[in-house]
């Protein structure tokens, strides 16, 4: 199947499907997850440009949405046959195909980018085996091609960062060589583990600055209530000292 990037976040499914109403209120949501991260990554993605004469490749460092440092490989490949797109300045009307160590593209969509030759085939050797031989029956069973976080997320980037157009793979990219793109992406197996691991840490973590917080809390309102018995306690003795005081004043004083 043959789109665009900007078809796929159209309708990933592809024009013969009806139109997602849904997408630009996905697209929308997607926008302000990626801004809370950019916030976290001081405004910065890290990713590098691979070209050659038919081919422009964009390999990006997509962090997570849930764990700090943690960054998934998402690619996307541009490529044409068509003569009038190839020697125009952009990669708008290019046809994708994708690749990333996300969860979500492992676990649900790896093997319907295969079957619909959405998956770039020199990094099959990067993605877990049993996605590629096998479909992902609980969480995809129609095999369809749909919307994948870090994707969705690189398309916005790619917007942002002005890498539709070719002059910036030519300017600052790198000569494709599909050895050096695998060297550089980690596999899906060994990402997913990494991302298991360093998930249990931050839900430990979590966990643990929510104790303390409730600890501190509770310290907080025993101090308060400390407080506020050290003042009743005051203004009772207050009450009963000052008339007797008084009192003993008044039997002082001498008759004339």
């Amino acid at each position: 199947m043959n789109m665009s990037f900007r078809e796929y976040i159209q309708n990933p499914m592809g024009r013969k499907n009806a139109v997602m109403s849904n997408r630009e209120i996905l697209r929308t949501v997607y926008k302000e997850k990626l801004d809370k991260i950019l916030v976290r990554e001081a405004g910065k993605v890290k990713y590098q440009l691979y070209h050659n004469k038919n081919k422009f490749v964009a390999h990006m460092k997509i962090p997570s949405e849930v764990v700090p440092n943690f960054y998934y490989d998402t690619v996307i490949e541009f490529t044409t046959d068509n003569p009038a797109y190839a020697v125009g300045s952009s990669l708008k009307d290019y046809n994708v195909k994708f690749y990333s160590n996300d969860p979500s593209f492992v676990y649900t969509f790896a093997h319907a980018m295969l079957s619909n030759d959405m998956f770039i085939r020199d990094l099959v050797p990067r993605m877990s085996k049993e996605a590629v031989k096998k479909v992902a029956v609980e969480k995809n069973p129609k095999n369809e091609v749909g919307y994948v976080k870090s994707i969705f997320f690189a398309y916005l980037l790619i917007e942002k960062y002005g890498l539709f157009n070719k002059i910036q793979y030519t300017t600052y990219g790198k000569p494709y060589n599909k050895k050096g793109l695998l060297a550089e992406v980690e596999h899906a197996d060994t990402k997913i583990a990494s991302r298991k691991t360093e998930g249990a840490k931050v839900r430990k973590r979590k966990k643990k600055d929510a104790s303390a917080e409730k600890t501190a809390r509770k310290a907080e309102q025993l101090k308060n209530i400390n407080i506020a018995a050290d003042h009743s306690i005051v203004a009772k003795r207050a009450s009963v000292i000052q008339p007797n005081s008084t009192a003993k004043k008044a039997k002082t004083v001498k008759k004339i």
